[in-house]
């Protein structure tokens, strides 16, 4: 992010800090190889589970190692490092209100595509997979029980959405992780006080927090969503804080000290996860005048925001409402993924579904005989899900399942814990874990086929292995859309400035093309303009030379909108203005914009 401020966006300057980093990671490294060597695993896998775990790891990185086809990002998570990479710094001034979402993972995917291309920046977020899975294995060992890590693994990874995320270039493995990185961390210091190191200032229980901030602080840096994890880790550190202080004034003779001593761990967690996330806010605020924009707007304003897009984007009203039966199904309709925005990235699996109601089963009847840390991880599982919950009664464009995924990550330490404690379940006359061993490994072999076989139809080995160009995969994998770029990259003059309506995906155009955001483009114009002949002179004024039309991104918003579309205006604008160049199968059209005098070349015809 520095680099790309003062404008070292340049391949020279990522090698030389990625060598000189190496270089002073590597005693490090090698002293972990060396403790490696000698370390015995003394909580081996199933057999089983480790064919499994090979097995989905290595479909989804053969599609990792494909080049970039999905939506995100082409839309805005390459699309800005490229634009940034091709400026040679961080630049402002672009109408596409994704770019200032918090950027970390942008900017990791820029350094990833300074260094070799977009396909090391998919390979960055894959890699987040292993951690993720790592992790969930660690928090339910360390906190829950040794024999529960393992089925915690496996849980987690039968949700098809993660092997899917894992080969697209997104941010959601690493929202994922960062946040339960945080809890992690946070769960650590409530440990060490339970176990009677209570001492405030303990240099051990700071840097646990300042560890736990720093985590905190980064997966601000991914989405605006993220806030619930530092709520809810600062509230479980206040909740520890607030014990202590009433402990401290019973038995001090210096009551302001001993709650200063108390409250410094959820101060320090505040103010280095503030510091951590801020550099994203600062940027907001500098290049838009709004520190969470395109969101707030009423309160903080924003360039090229007005009421109208505000009012388009939110969508608000849209959502399920308040019905009780949508809201009890909501664990089954996730698990079908059917009212999921993309079908394909927001499947749970059955698993969940599966161990949902015995954990709320152990949640409410075993309240004395569990771990401790079971009840934070319940606290946290749960405010993730409200959060989501809010959000798709108040709006369909927040129906994503992929956005709960930090919370069923933490339900996947629970699950395992309780799938690893349901033998106290079994009598001589019926084994009830055996059954849901059964149950597990039926849908954990349903998955395996389901993932394969999408995994075949995407058909990577001809690519991977040569037989098959660059071009020609991602012509047979986005058709017309990459058909479209291509001609434009080769047919329009290098001077271009093409608009684009109800296409978000610019990553393949070489020249100006601004994209259609949020579909609002030309309902937005409307409003703002009226008429065909004053849009004409506003294009005109900006420098538009050619407009992209994506017929089924309109039949799409006629179909879910009509309301939203002035057909009217459309027609006169393609009958006056726009002069046919080319056109790909029907599903895109490119127009030659024509604009001379204040009127239509053609007004006369």
């Amino acid at each position: 992010f520095g680099l790309g401020l003062v404008g070292l966006f340049h391949p020279w300057a990522a090698y030389v800090i990625t060598g000189g980093l190496s270089l002073a990671a590597a005693p490090q490294l090698w002293r972990l190889f060396q403790q490696g060597r000698t370390w015995k695993f003394t909580n081996p896998p199933h057999p089983l589970v480790v064919v499994y775990l090979a097995v989905i790891g290595l479909l989804a990185l053969l599609v990792a190692l494909l080049p970039p086809t999905d939506w995100d990002g082409l839309f805005y998570h390459l699309t800005a490092p490229k634009l940034y990479l091709e400026a040679g710094r961080i630049v402002s001034g672009i109408d596409v209100p994704h770019f200032s979402f918090p950027s970390l993972m942008e900017m990791l995917f820029a350094w990833a595509m300074l260094l070799r291309g977009d396909i090391a920046a998919k390979l960055l977020h894959f890699s987040f997979a292993p951690l993720l899975a790592g992790l969930v294995y660690l928090t339910a060992r360390r906190f829950l029980s040794q024999k529960s890590a393992w089925p915690a693994v496996v849980i987690l990874a039968s949700m098809p959405m993660l092997g899917t995320l894992a080969g697209w270039a997104y941010n959601d493995l690493a929202l994922a992780f960062y946040q339960l990185a945080s809890l992690y961390a946070a769960l650590c210091f409530l440990q060490l006080a339970v176990s009677g190191q209570r001492s405030a200032v303990s240099d051990q229980r700071l840097s646990i927090i300042a560890l736990s901030a720093i985590f905190a602080g980064l997966a601000m840096g991914l989405k605006y969503t993220s806030f619930v994890t530092p709520v809810v880790v600062g509230l479980l550190i206040l909740w520890d804080a607030l014990r202590t202080t009433y402990h401290a004034l019973r038995t001090t003779s210096h009551p302001l000290r001993s709650t200063f001593y108390a409250l410094m761990p959820f101060l320090l967690f505040c103010l280095i996860a503030l510091l951590v996330a801020s550099p994203w806010y600062l940027r907001n605020w500098f290049f838009t005048g709004n520190p969470v924009y395109p969101f707030l707007y009423g309160l903080f304003g924003g360039a090229f925001w007005d009421n109208f897009r505000t009012e388009w984007y939110a969508a608000a009203g849209t959502g399920i409402g308040w019905r009780p039966s949508t809201l009890l199904g909501l664990p089954w309709l996730l698990t079908l993924g059917v009212r999921d925005a993309n079908y394909w990235d927001g499947r749970t699996g059955p698993l969940l579904l599966l161990f949902l109601p015995l954990v709320i089963g152990w949640a409410l009847f075993r309240r004395d005989d569990r771990p401790p840390a079971l009840n934070a991880l319940l606290f946290y599982m749960t405010a993730q899900f409200a959060f989501w919950t809010l959000g798709v009664i108040w709006s369909r464009a927040l129906w994503q399942s992929r956005l709960l995924l930090p919370g069923l990550v933490a339900l996947a330490p629970i699950a395992g814990w309780v799938w690893s404690e349901l033998p106290r379940l079994d009598t001589p006359q019926f084994s009830f874990s055996r059954f849901v061993n059964i149950a597990v490994v039926l849908t954990l072999a349903l998955t395996v086929i389901d993932t394969g076989l999408l995994t075949q139809k995407i058909n990577p080995l001809p690519y991977l292995t040569g037989l098959e160009s660059r071009d020609d995969y991602l012509t047979r994998r986005l058709g017309a859309y990459y058909a479209a770029m291509q001609q434009i990259n080769t047919d329009l003059p290098l001077e271009s400035t093409i608009v684009f309506l109800w296409e978000p995906r610019s990553y393949y155009c070489h020249l100006d093309c601004r994209p259609d955001s949020i579909l609002d483009e030309f309902p937005h114009l409307v409003d703002q303009y009226q008429t065909a002949d004053a849009i004409a002179r506003n294009w005109h004024d900006v420098g538009v030379t050619h407009v992209l039309i994506h017929r089924n991104g309109l039949q799409f918003v006629l179909n879910e909108q009509p309301e939203t579309i002035d057909t009217g205006v459309l027609s006169a604008l393609e009958e006056n203005y726009l002069q046919p160049v080319f056109d790909v199968a029907g599903a895109y059209q490119v127009f030659e914009f024509e604009f001379e005098g204040g009127s239509s070349l053609r007004a006369g015809d």
